[in-house]
Order: structure tokens, then sequence, then C-alpha cells
């Protein structure tokens, strides 16, 4: 989820009696119902937002170290796509008569998380990501350097948890 689609959440914060609209989106939505209208929502707590900031905020991070000829051919926006596929976290959908694959990635469920649980998941995406991606660019004192500076950063992150 990219920024936009953050600003379009919805937020309502419960007051005893009912739900009161917390952000704009909110008030938008409110002013568009008809009285006695239903709406049905997803239920989405500040976990899930504050996890998956966290994890692409360190994403991006991570990403800004990298070379800009790598930068050039993977996007920001599709890095995360790209891990998932270098770590295999996809299903194959279809397999084509020439090879190709259609695949569909897997979804991290943050709602689903805890704090230590996240915890635990990021630090196992991180030595794949040494390894995989860092550690095919550098090596020696920049790469000690650089993932010396991603785990400052993580830690940065949960701190803001």
């Amino acid at each position: 989820m990219n920024k936009t689609e953050f600003d379009k959440l919805i937020e309502f914060v419960y007051k005893g009696g009912g739900f009161i609209p917390h952000n704009n989106a909110a008030f938008e939505l409110a002013h568009q119902c008809g009285i006695g209208e239903i709406v049905t929502f997803k239920e989405s707590g500040a976990r899930d937002v504050a996890f998956h900031r966290c994890y692409f905020s360190l994403l991006n991070y991570i990403y800004g170290l990298l070379p800009a000829n790598f930068q050039k051919k993977i996007p920001v926006h599709k890095f995360y796509y790209f891990l998932k596929h270098l770590q295999g976290h996809y299903e194959v959908i279809f397999e084509f008569q020439d090879g190709t694959k259609l695949v569909e990635y897997q979804s991290i469920a943050f709602g689903r998380m805890s704090q230590h649980t996240f915890e635990d998941y990021v630090k196992s995406q991180l030595p794949f990501i040494y390894e995989e991606v860092v550690g095919k660019f550098y090596d020696g004192a920049k790469y000690d350097l650089i993932i010396a500076s991603i785990e400052t950063e993580y830690d940065k992150f949960l701190s803001k948890l």
C-alpha cells in the first residue's frame, strides 16, 4: 500500500454510542450516506498500518542504498515484488506452453501479527536481502557499513511502533 492508498483509508473513532469520522475520507463518506443507510466495513487495526509503514519504510531505505544501475532497472514501487519473486513467495497460477509463468504474489498478513511476530518476520527477511541483493553489489567494508546502517534504521523504525 502506497501513500495515496493510505490517504484513502477511512478512519472512524468509537465514542461509546457510535462511530465518529476521524479523517477527511470518513467525513466525505458520512456526507455521502443517507440517514439510516447501512455501510459495511472490514476491520483493520492501527497495528496493521504501523507495521506496514515500518516494513515499507525499511525497504525504501534499503532500496536507496542500492546502486543507480539497479534502481534504473527496478523502480522503487516494484522493489517489494522483486524481493518476493527472488524469495519464491508466489504461487504459479498458470504456465504457458512457452514456459512463461503467471504468478500471484503472497501477501503479508500484518493484521494477524503481534509486534513480536512482525519483528521476527522482518529479521528473517533481512539476511536474504543482505546476501541476495546487497551482497550482489557490495563487499568488504562497504558491505559491512551498509548492513550496519540498515540494522540501525531497522531499530529506529521499530522504536516508532
